[in-house]
């Protein structure tokens, strides 16, 4: 009773002359970057996401002079953003030298196509898919307790090998992201290809490595879910084009699951949305189921997931999209 007549007697104090302590302000909240809330690729996607699957094998047809929607018109280029990268990451002109770090040195050797393919008709824009900082995008431990898939290392290690066969055939492209240590770099990716100076039309490829739900990051996901798909910007006529050729030549070259060609009507991946170019996303094998992946960290696999992109290249390079 003391205790609260004595309680009673502060707070007139208080309310009479002031005193105590402030109250803490309210932090406000931090700006999130809408970049970060749009998924980046296949692994983002949640079991709610309504997509759209197509069948490769479906005939696009492609009227002259027809209009095709190929990106969203909601966001400006950046023009601080490097246009270009090191000379010794791109090749530009057809049959111009590269440095010697831009190829594989045990992969890539030999086009996977004979005959003459003509040059000249795009110039392709090789994108990796995040850094060595990007969150997550590994596998779990394998069972000897060091080995790990690292995504950034199997993207990067694929578009080495399509550039040196690149470089053989003559064809031209601009390595969009040759640093490693970098994260998601989303936006960058975005502003290089649309910035980048070019009197060829330009075609965007992004290759990645797929995951699935899994109970955590150190778990495998179940054994059933595997194989290939391919994304395209949704309604791009020329992008599903484009996806259908890689589909099919990834599916012919590795023998892995065909998983077919997939859009999202809302919310596409940024690298879909923003390049204002054709634009796709490969996704080869997933990388925490077990089996898979360890196909993927072979040699073997590997050379036959970039040999098929470099079919898939000079198809188009033949034919036009």
């Amino acid at each position: 009773m003391f205790k609260k007549f004595l309680d009673a007697i502060g707070n007139l104090f208080k309310s009479l002359f002031g005193g105590g302590t402030e109250p803490k302000p309210t932090p406000k909240p931090k700006p999130t970057d809408p970049n970060t809330e749009i998924p980046q690729d296949g692994s983002e996607i949640t079991p709610d996401t309504i997509i759209i699957v197509a069948d490769e094998t479906e005939n696009v047809i492609i009227k002259p002079d027809e209009k095709d929607i190929e990106f969203d018109d909601d966001l400006g280029v950046d023009e601080n953003i490097p246009a270009t990268i090191p000379d010794d990451n791109q090749n530009t002109d057809s049959g111009s030298e590269t440095d010697e770090s831009t190829t594989d040195e045990e992969g890539g050797s030999g086009g996977p196509v004979e005959g003459e393919v003509p040059q000249g008709r795009y110039l392709w824009c090789l994108d990796n898919g995040h850094g060595q900082y990007t969150k997550g995008k590994r596998s779990p431990v394998f069972d000897d307790g060091v080995t790990q898939f690292l995504e950034y290392e199997f993207n990067r290690d694929i578009v080495r090998r399509i550039m040196a066969q690149l470089d053989e055939h003559g064809i031209s492209y601009y390595n969009v992201v040759p640093e490693v240590e970098v994260d998601d770099f989303l936006r960058e990716r975005v502003d290089r290809a649309n910035t980048k100076k070019s009197d060829l039309p330009k075609v965007f490829i992004s290759v990645h490595s797929n995951a699935a739900s899994a109970r955590s990051s150190k778990h495998w996901a179940a054994a059933s879910i595997s194989g290939i798909e391919t994304w395209y910007f949704h309604n791009s006529k020329k992008g599903r084009k484009v996806a259908s050729i890689f589909q099919k030549h990834l599916i012919d070259q590795t023998g892995l699951k065909n998983r077919h060609l997939k859009s999202r009507p809302e919310s596409q991946f940024f690298v879909l949305r923003k390049t204002r170019m054709t634009a796709v996303l490969t996704e080869n094998g997933f990388y925490n189921n077990k089996a898979e992946a360890a196909k993927l960290m072979t040699d073997e696999m590997r050379q036959k997931i970039a040999d098929a992109h470099v079919v898939a290249i000079l198809e188009i390079e033949k034919n036009g999209i």
